[in-house]
């Protein structure tokens, strides 16, 4: 935090303009969180601008400007080329009219008395005369992106009127609601002294006198502020999730979009093992890395790299996800991540031009994790169909250390084939129906669910449910409903469902507001198979869905088979899963040309078999191979009972032994 911060913020409290007590707040979140002490100072609404505004003019002994009045100002684009954009962010300040008879130029900046600042603008501008005014931090940076970089929505934050417009926009993805206004030049506001011009010899002068004052001043006090509690990382997570998933439902192919990529970013983090707090980061990024880009085009790094229309737009865009959450103090990861999510491994993307490993671990994920969910989900991508997750792997694979890190995709395709594996393994793909006219709560328990695994289809009306019941494309294996529906309740949905041979053994979950006992009777009269009251937790949710799932009848419950190789998941991971699912079936293994086989029976193991060996010998033996492929039959059902051990023992027993023998 700059020293002339504190001195500034100070002075107010001693000219009665802040309190002390918003003062010590105010610095405490500076020091925790970073930032200008005069922004704090007005967002948390401790003075206003116009109030700060006329302190500092009248303490520099110049104007001021209003973030209005910029906002508003129509700087052309020759006044603007006067300073260099380097120059521009460097010093934070604007160029906002030019006399040409005069040569003098006349400037917004934060800090009229940083006299190296002024020198350096006057040089590079070739003009005689600087005058310089003062205006907010922020509304110079806004200004900044809104004049050099094209950005109409860079006030968004700071003005009330266009923030409310921006607001309309995040509901309306598609419709740009800012309109640009235009003036010939900026109105300056009088401050209570008269306006300071500054020529080569004065600046020189005044240079001189404040290197003395700086000297004989002393050091600044450092006041110890204890910082008030932050939010934690996990719980805006879930805020974010609610929010950003319920502004997508009006995307069409891509509502969902973020969750999912949010979801695939996280079983990434997972095998890179990062930890918890690197992780949430990594899903806030996820989260809001499309919000405000509104536009015809979905920009995915691949999209971005491959067509000038998109990249065009996103160079235009790139900031303003961040730049929505600005008041909410993002962790400065997942800020990094989104901001510079469309740089190239090879060097050739852009904010920054960044380079390989150069590149934040969050934005290189970010950029395969997008691109991946809009292939295998978007069918408006580039392919114009939805990809296979084979498909979708191997696209990516061609931009190989060009645009994406060639080792992340390695890891990425690993994760995304192991844990499609263990999905069907734990879930047997169950496809859950959710029917409920609520939007919101719909919206939270779709991501929840969808999050541990499960397939969801989501009806809103009680007409609408028995159509995609009855529709032969979709297979639905659980049914949870509300019972207040339109056209009619949930107990004839339940009961229409009886009459059909199709649905009739379909198990419902009735999820209700109504908790009356007579309801609660009724339900269960009508068939379903349980009865939960909201607000629902997820997991007493899904642990009634597995029980579900185990009570089906035998031809419900058949899976397909489930196949894959045995780099993506292991044999240990696989008993494991198997155990917990409490699952039936045979394994069967093939280690190059040699094949095994285990036997489950609800869970248990209940045989072994490799070559001539059987038992517990045959399960230690296929647990050294680690390269081959597996595939469960779930319909095998287990003979004898071979093996007395529990699958944890036994997996305990043979890594004892493979110690055993490497030593």
């Amino acid at each position: 935090m700059a020293d002339r911060g504190i001195q500034i913020a100070e002075q107010l409290v001693k000219a009665g303009l802040v309190s002390k007590a918003d003062y010590n707040v105010a610095l405490g979140r500076c020091q925790q969180y970073g930032g200008d002490l005069q922004e704090v100072l007005i967002e948390q609404g401790s003075i206003t601008e116009e109030q700060l505004l006329k302190f500092l003019a009248a303490a520099y002994k110049t104007r001021f400007v209003t973030t209005e009045k910029l906002r508003v100002a129509q700087i052309g684009r020759n006044l603007i080329e006067k300073i260099p954009l380097k120059i521009a962010i460097k010093y934070n300040v604007i160029p906002i009219l030019f006399d040409a008879g005069n040569n003098a130029l006349s400037i917004i900046i934060a800090d009229p008395s940083n006299l190296m600042a002024l020198r350096e603008v006057q040089a590079v501008a070739k003009v005689a005369k600087l005058h310089p005014y003062v205006a907010r931090t922020a509304a110079i940076e806004a200004g900044i992106q809104r004049f050099y970089k094209g950005d109409i929505h860079a006030f968004s934050k700071l003005d009330t009127q266009e923030h409310q417009m921006f607001t309309n926009m995040m509901n309306q993805y598609e419709r740009n609601l800012l309109d640009e206004t235009s003036m010939d030049m900026v109105e300056v506001e009088e401050a209570p002294t008269r306006e300071k011009t500054f020529s080569e010899k004065e600046l020189e002068r005044k240079r001189r006198e404040q290197a003395k004052q700086r000297a004989s001043m002393p050091p600044p006090v450092k006041t110890e502020v204890k910082a008030p509690k932050a939010q934690s990382n996990q719980d805006m997570v879930e805020t974010i999730n609610i929010l950003v998933s319920l502004l997508e439902n009006s995307r069409g192919d891509l509502a969902g979009h973020s969750a999912l990529t949010a979801r695939y970013a996280r079983r990434i983090a997972k095998r890179l093992g990062l930890g918890e707090g690197a992780t949430a980061n990594l899903a806030i990024a996820c989260l809001i890395h499309d919000l405000g880009k509104g536009s015809p085009y979905h920009l995915t790094a691949l999209n971005v790299a491959e067509w000038d229309g998109h990249r065009k737009t996103a160079v235009k865009r790139f900031e303003i996800p961040v730049r929505l959450f600005d008041s909410v103090k993002l962790p400065e990861e997942a800020v990094k991540a989104v901001r510079l999510m469309y740089e190239r491994f090879d060097g050739q993307g852009f904010p920054e031009g960044l380079k390989g490993k150069g590149i934040p671990l969050g934005a290189r994920i970010l950029a395969i994790v997008d691109t991946y969910a809009d292939l295998t989900v978007n069918p408006r991508n580039p392919y114009r169909k939805t990809l296979s997750s084979k498909e979708a792997i191997q696209v990516l694979a061609k931009q190989r250390d060009t645009v994406f890190d060639g080792n992340l995709l390695d890891i990425f395709g690993m994760t995304m084939a192991g844990e499609d594996i263990k999905e069907k393994l734990s879930t047997e793909g169950q496809s859950i129906l959710f029917v409920d006219s609520d939007a919101e709560i719909v919206t939270v328990m779709e991501l929840q669910l969808v999050s541990q695994g499960f397939r969801v289809h989501v009806a809103r009306t009680a007409d609408q449910a028995l159509e995609m019941l009855n529709n032969e494309k979709i297979s639905i294996d659980v049914v949870i409903t509300e019972l207040d529906l339109e056209p009619f309740d949930g107990f004839e949905l339940i009961s229409k469902m009886g009459d059909e041979k199709r649905t009739s053994e379909i198990p419902v979950i009735i999820l209700t507001n109504r908790a009356g006992s007579d309801d609660v009777r009724r339900g269960f009269e009508s068939g379903a198979a349980d009865y939960m009251v909201k607000p629902a937790k997820t997991d007493v949710l899904v642990a009634k869905l597995g029980k579900i799932s185990g009570q089906k009848p035998a031809a419900a419950a058949a899976a397909e088979g489930v196949s894959g190789s045995l780099k993506e998941m292991s044999l240990p991971d696989l008993v494991q899963i198997l155990f917990h699912g409490r699952k039936s079936g045979q394994l069967q293994l093939n280690f190059k040309g040699k094949k095994g086989e285990i036997h489950f029976a609800t869970g248990h193991i209940a045989n072994a078999i490799f070559g001539q060996m059987q038992g517990e010998d045959a399960f230690f033996e296929m647990l050294k191979f680690h390269d081959g492929s597996f595939s469960l039959n779930p319909k095998f059902e287990a003979g004898d009972i071979v093996i007395q051990e529990s699958p944890e023992m036994l997996l305990l027993e043979g890594m004892r032994r493979m110690d055993e023998e490497t030593r």
